[in-house]
């Protein structure tokens, strides 16, 4: 594999134990993806503002404890208002600031240039040269060529034309991992699924399932990864799926992912896929998720069934 998949993956790797070690202790936020601008083809930049924040917030408190005649002149010498203990303290936004290129001429001719390479049919070392310039246009505009390059005989450049969708972070992205998914190298398989990262769609549910029934268990593993990162009711289709899972570590994570999501599909898989599943363990993981969630003391399927049937209308869920 190249450098790129293999920093791609410990990035995701990271946040999926991260998110795991923390899971007992409340909802996951995902960490700042690292920083890298070079020129205007670069890759999307996703920027926390709270290090400054934090920083600003401690010298706001500095200059309110100063004497009055101290802060006027502080303020006279610095030419600007300085915060005082009357002012109202002002929120930052927390979330992360994602920086995409607008598409320039440039980056077409890019494209266009890659394009010809395919159906011209070049030597693989153009069509090589050709996708590495794509790596860092985040817009959908990449995605016929990185079609054309997975048909490609040469796995390096099937896995290529992925490292150029990692960063798109788009519902486009989602038939091109649906045709990786087919490919004959299971880690190609399992490395397409990390362009689904960012992408929280319901239609991420056809990438899903398909790497559910992949018999490789490290690429359902990545999908469960995925799932976990997203954590959201857009992946509860494919959750669903994964709770019975024939793994026990998949079922877990399974089980972890979706007591974070706070929507009634999610009490209806426990109680529907769970409890009713022929495995004495997946039953009992279910049985024991839906405790968790619901601060009931189920002991059976019909009785989770009966006391949903009342409280569905009502039930809020903790956050």
């Amino acid at each position: 594999m190249t450098t790129h998949v293999f920093q791609a993956r410990a990035l995701a790797a990271a946040h999926v134990a991260l998110v795991l070690a923390l899971a007992a202790c409340g909802r996951k936020e995902p960490a700042p993806a690292p920083v890298d601008i070079t020129n205007a083809l670069a890759k999307p930049v996703k920027l926390s503002t709270e290090p400054l924040r934090q920083s600003n917030a401690r010298m706001d408190e500095l200059i309110k404890a100063m004497p009055e005649s101290e802060r006027a002149e502080l303020q006279k010498t610095l030419g600007q208002e300085l915060p005082t203990d009357v002012q109202p303290e002002v929120h930052s936004d927390d979330s992360e600031t994602h920086i995409k290129f607008e598409v320039t001429q440039e980056m077409r001719d890019l494209v266009n240039a890659a394009t010809r390479a395919f159906l011209a049919d070049l030597p693989d070392t153009d069509k090589i040269a050709a996708l590495q310039k794509l790596i860092g246009i985040d817009d959908p505009i990449v995605m016929d060529v990185v079609m054309m390059a997975l048909n490609d005989d040469n796995p390096d450049i099937r896995e290529l034309a992925l490292d150029v969708i990692m960063n798109v972070d788009d519902p486009a992205v989602i038939p091109a991992v649906v045709k990786a998914l087919d490919d004959d190298n299971p880690d190609i398989r399992e490395y397409a699924l990390d362009a689904l990262m960012e992408v929280d769609d319901p239609r991420i549910n056809d990438a899903l399932l398909k790497a559910l029934d992949d018999e490789n268990v490290d690429v359902r593993d990545n999908a469960l990864n995925i799932m976990l990162y997203i954590s959201s009711p857009n992946v509860l289709d494919a959750l669903a799926k994964a709770i019975t899972d024939p793994d026990p570590d998949i079922r877990e994570k399974a089980i972890i992912t979706i007591e974070d999501i706070s929507d009634p599909r999610t009490i209806d898989i426990l109680i529907e896929k769970g409890l009713l599943h022929d495995d004495d363990s997946i039953r009992q993981d279910a049985l024991d998720s839906l405790n968790f969630i619901t601060d009931q003391e189920f002991e059976s399927y019909e009785e989770a069934r009966a006391w949903w049937d009342r409280n569905r209308a009502t039930f809020n869920f903790d956050e």
